[in-house]
């Protein structure tokens, strides 16, 4: 069924795009400006006989981006889908994901003054498939599990495409788990006789993007939530790319991904022993860097 999803998401991106193509033709004037790009990443190691030892690999990676941008009078409607999916084999052991995101950003707004609106946002995150706690192969999340949907009401900050900010003051945060496996342990902070946490509090969003040399473009997204129940403490998502253009198909990019929720308990060895005698909320990082082909539209 996800794989499904996936196929429909990407087929409507596509139909998207070719209509606004086809709409461009007729005339210059659009209320609508849509971009997307779709890239693949693959890396091969064949070793046979070597002495200096190691293991065969293989790895691949592909995103899938579209943004759909509206604009009329004092009202814009911003729409945002990040798809992302990996997998690496490393010797004899089994395929483990690197990269695994579904993304889906919108915000409608009206001009107040200048740069500055009155917005409606939602920001949407999940993944595709199931994500597993080796080397015993539990599973540990999946589709839905977790899911996360922040909406708000609040002010932006936007002087033009590559520059956004916002706060959102009136903010619900909701949690799904839909695995009733993991929301009967209370992963990622459900109840664990529920499959949703709700939580209110303020969100805050930063966007930037940004050619700091000829070719090599610079993209950042920084999220906060913060429960008014304890402010001290705030959720975070931070995404950062480079992109290195090599040509009109082949890119190069470095992407960092940190996160932070007290919510999410991730096993701690304390003593160094490699045994994990605990579990609490921890800075997640991930950095990836592949060259690959790009297709933008």
């Amino acid at each position: 069924m996800i794989r499904k999803l996936l196929v429909i998401v990407i087929v409507s991106g596509i139909s998207s795009m070719t209509m606004a193509q086809d709409t461009n033709t007729v005339t210059k004037d659009t209320l609508w400006r849509t971009a997307g790009a779709f890239g693949f990443k693959f890396n091969q190691v064949a070793l046979t006989n070597w002495a200096a030892g190691g293991q065969n690999s293989l790895a691949w990676n592909t995103t899938f981006d579209f943004t759909a941008n509206y604009a009329k009078d004092k009202w814009k409607w911003d729409n945002l889908v990040h798809l992302g999916y990996g997998i690496s084999k490393q010797g004899d052991d089994p395929l483990n994901k690197t990269d695994d995101q579904i993304l889906l950003n919108t915000n409608i707004g009206y001009k107040l003054k200048k740069a500055w609106y009155a917005t409606l946002s939602a920001n949407f995150r999940t993944q595709f498939v199931n994500g597993y706690d080796l080397p015993d192969d539990s599973v540990i999340s999946t589709f839905m599990a977790p899911g996360y949907l922040v909406a708000g009401l609040g002010i932006e900050y936007k002087p033009n495409d590559n520059f956004v900010f916002s706060i959102s003051p009136v903010s619900n945060k909701t949690t799904f788990v839909m695995d009733d496996l993991l929301s009967a342990q209370g992963a990622y902070g459900v109840d664990s006789a529920a499959n949703v946490r709700a939580e209110f509090g303020a969100f805050l969003s930063l966007f930037y993007k940004k050619e700091i040399v000829k070719n090599v473009t610079f993209t950042t997204l920084y999220t906060m939530f913060g429960n008014y129940e304890d402010l001290a403490v705030w959720d975070v998502n931070w995404d950062l790319i480079l992109d290195f253009k090599i040509n009109e198909f082949l890119e190069a990019n470095l992407t960092t991904n940190l996160i932070y929720d007290q919510d999410i308990a991730i096993p701690v060895d304390n003593t160094g022993d490699g045994i994990k005698e605990s579990v609490g909320p921890r800075v997640q990082f991930r950095q990836a860097l592949g060259v690959g082909l790009t297709a933008k539209f």
